[in-house]
């Protein structure tokens, strides 16, 4: 598995994600907590990996006091056509130069149906080796700063087979990872 973060031959027509529907962002509570991520995704989500991915996201964001995301179609699509340009390029992998949304990329071989949410895992994983104490960039890390951002509200993320594996990309809007940011926006599960 290969992964890398950014702010800055294959079937075509099954590697894409359903962005038709959009999800709703799950409202505060009047106590002002959050309300379950899932149960409030659960009502006007998209089908299929789609869903898992943003469910598998908001997971994570409540851990650390960030609000849910919420589905983004054109994110998604912005992320469908890098993921696409990457597998006719021969599987390259690398990042677009866009600087207007976040962007995480993630590669898994065998490909499967839970490769979206597979993604979303590892880049969580990261956190192990985030300093809370001394916050900020680093190449170790990015993908799960991007993840809990707390600035940022939506998500879209395209796929693409390649070379018997899975290619994903997801963007980020606001973008994460935004130097002298990291100290409000990237919180410990204490949420302090």
């Amino acid at each position: 598995m290969w992964s890398c973060a950014s702010s800055s031959a294959s079937t075509h027509s099954t590697d894409r994600l359903s962005a038709s529907d959009d999800m709703d962002r799950a409202r505060p509570s009047k106590e002002g907590a959050q309300t379950d991520a899932a149960s409030d995704v659960a009502a006007s989500a998209p089908p299929g990996q789609a869903r898992a991915i943003v469910e598998a996201h908001n997971r994570y964001r409540a851990q650390h006091c960030a609000d849910p995301l919420r589905w983004s179609a054109e994110l998604a699509s912005v992320a469908q056509a890098w993921a696409d340009q990457l597998r006719d390029r021969g599987c390259a992998f690398g990042h677009s130069q866009s600087s207007e949304y976040g962007e995480n990329l993630f590669f898994a071989a065998p490909s499967s149906p839970t490769s979206g949410v597979a993604a979303v895992d590892t880049w969580y994983a990261e956190h192990q080796r985030y300093r809370f104490s001394s916050p900020g960039f680093s190449m170790r890390t990015g993908h799960f700063t991007q993840v809990v951002w707390r600035g940022t509200r939506e998500l879209g993320c395209g796929t693409a087979q390649c070379n018997g594996g899975d290619i994903w990309v997801c963007n980020y809007s606001p973008p994460g990872n935004m130097i002298d940011a990291y100290r409000q926006n990237v919180l410990p599960t204490s949420c302090r």
